[in-house]
């Protein structure tokens, strides 16, 4: 097992242009943590760091106390499962699984229990004599898996493995992988760009953009209490709304003031009255200035549930008309017209609202978070 620090580690390149800068993480043992961003986000970049795939330009990585900045990547005792599954084609399943230990001399008795044990508890016992060529790809990535693990690392790290699958196996496998984690105990570090990955996986997500960490927290901090904007948006969907609004005061409250632009029988300002920590901040360094608001789809709501749930006269309505309807079975998905970008509600499946409609909706005050207009950082964090 490994406990895992990276100190204010760096990539650049001969060019001088910074792919990953100034990242900073503790990975204690056991966890199982996640780098999400976009595509050139440098989280790849900052995993083959860790496996010694790539040198550090700057910074420094320890591995159990251990300074591993020069450490060769075969003595860091890492396994690592790729996208592309990094099989030999020549090779049995039963070769594919057994080929580290060989290399590493261990008995030959010794090869062919470990070989069996992963075997069963991955299921794939019975291909232990085909050829990768002849498996699917879910069968592809446990044989890719149960390589990884024989030897038993003291890290695994998973550079996108669910990718090439379709939605359904990257479902099953997504489950795979969280039973796995949570049998085998060991300290894990998954790549990805797919957020339900990240958020059904991670104990801990690394949000990543341009090759800094904005926010590493757990997936349920990170989807409600969002660092920044860019956090905001990528985490979710569909992403969190964001609106700007003005901070002002209205009987002795704090409120936040949105215009309506659309179409002048619903033109005026709705008013949002906040209380607590958030309007204390806002009244004392927001007054009279615009700030970025931000509001999950599903906090958004009609006013009956806004009455049930106690904070319709908290929330003036915000009237929008429908662009897009969507019928999801369980919830119904509004696309509203919103400047050049979407407003978007999820509501009860009871909602008959169609394209051309307006429909008035209403925010749970205790649901919204604050940007700063010129930062983007959440005005409480």
């Amino acid at each position: 097992m490994a406990d895992i620090l990276l100190k204010n580690v760096c990539k650049k390149f001969d060019n001088g242009r910074s792919v990953v800068d100034d990242f900073n993480l503790n990975i204690a043992d056991k966890e199982f943590i996640v780098f999400v961003g976009p595509s050139g986000c440098g989280k790849s970049t900052t995993l083959r760091m860790i496996a010694g795939l790539e040198d550090i330009s700057e910074g420094e990585l320890w591995i159990d106390g251990q300074l591993c900045n020069y450490v060769e990547a075969r003595e860091r005792g890492m396994s690592m499962v790729f996208q592309n599954y990094a099989l030999y084609p020549n090779m049995t399943v039963y070769g594919n699984l057994a080929f580290a230990l060989k290399i590493r001399k261990y008995p030959k008795q010794e090869v062919d229990k470990r070989v069996h044990e992963v075997a069963r508890s991955l299921e794939i016992e019975h291909l232990l004599k085909r050829r990768p060529s002849d498996l699917s790809g879910g069968q592809k990535q446990r044989v890719a898996i149960g390589s990884a693990i024989i030897r038993k690392p003291k890290a695994f790290l998973m550079d996108e493995p669910l990718s090439n699958l379709d939605a359904k196996l990257r479902t099953q496998m997504r489950v795979e992988f969280a039973k796995l984690h949570k049998a085998l105990g060991t300290t894990t570090i998954y790549v990805t760009h797919d957020q339900t990955e990240a958020m059904t996986l991670g104990t801990r997500i690394v949000v990543m953009k341009d090759g800094k960490v904005q926010q590493a927290d757990t997936p349920e901090r990170i989807y409600r209490y969002p660092a920044n904007r860019f956090v905001a948006e990528f985490i979710g969907s569909p992403p969190m709304n964001i609106l700007e609004c003005c901070v002002g005061q209205e009987n002795g409250q704090t409120v936040l003031l949105l215009d309506e632009e659309y179409d002048s029988r619903f033109s005026g300002k709705r008013r949002i009255y906040l209380k607590g920590t958030l309007a204390k901040c806002l009244f004392h360094r927001y007054m009279g200035k615009k700030v970025l608001m931000g509001i999950r789809p599903e906090d958004v709501c009609e006013y009956e549930e806004a009455v049930s749930g106690g904070f319709a006269d908290s929330c003036a309505g915000f009237t929008k008309r429908v662009k897009l309807r969507e019928v999801l079975g369980s919830e119904v998905v509004l696309y509203l017209e919103d400047k050049e970008k979407n407003f978007v509600a999820r509501l009860k499946p009871e909602n008959k609202n169609q394209a051309g409609d307006f429909v008035e909706l209403f925010f749970n005050p205790e649901k919204i978070q604050v940007f700063d207009k010129d930062t983007e950082e959440n005005v409480l964090l």
